[in-house]
């Protein structure tokens, strides 16, 4: 007689072939702070005002962001950081293409349109053709900046979206950037 005649084990832990690891030897999820405490955490940090600009059928989509910002000079590529549903998500993975428009300081009005939580923001009325078949820009913007969607990666609940930069566009014109600075817009201030 074997001396594991008496051994049975537990489903739980073996199951089809595998081994699987015993719950109460599991690692501790990694430690963390409440979802208030980290947006919190984030208000402290001033962005610049960047509108995404994605075009769906015949329409001009955009959406307020401030998850943006460059990766790589060499070559030119700049990461955005969206929410799984975010209106003009679907439209920039259906073209692999969008533009980032970097609002000018009396340009709070659009920033606050494409804030507005769900639904499409259609900016038509606010966009000028960038040109050569690049995608629209925020017409007034201090720059728009032109991608191709190179890479996406799915984190959380958020879609995080690599473009490759193929045009940038500096219209003239007075006004420096709107900031976002603890949940109000600002204008730059007086250089330290």
């Amino acid at each position: 007689m074997s001396d594991y005649a008496e051994f049975a084990p537990d489903p739980r832990v073996l199951v089809g072939g595998y081994v699987e690891a015993d719950p109460d030897f599991a690692p501790e999820p990694p430690a963390s702070v409440d979802e208030e405490t980290f947006k919190a955490a984030m208000r402290s940090l001033a962005a610049g005002v960047v509108m995404v600009v994605a075009q769906r059928g015949e329409r001009l989509w955009g959406l307020t962001i401030s998850a943006c910002c460059s990766i790589s000079a060499n070559p030119p590529q700049v990461l955005i950081s969206l929410a799984n549903d975010a209106s003009c998500r679907e439209a920039i993975l259906e073209t692999r293409r969008f533009g980032l428009s970097v609002l000018r300081d009396d340009q709070k009005h659009l920033a606050e349109l494409g804030a507005v939580p769900g639904g499409p923001k259609y900016v038509d009325a606010f966009c000028k053709d960038a040109g050569s078949g690049r995608t629209t820009m925020i017409a007034g913007a201090v720059v728009h900046v032109d991608c191709a969607v190179a890479r996406v990666f799915e984190v959380s609940d958020h879609t995080i979206l690599i473009g490759n930069v193929e045009a940038v566009v500096t219209p003239e014109g007075p006004g420096g950037p709107l900031l976002y600075f603890d949940r109000t817009f600002h204008a730059l201030g007086e250089p330290l």
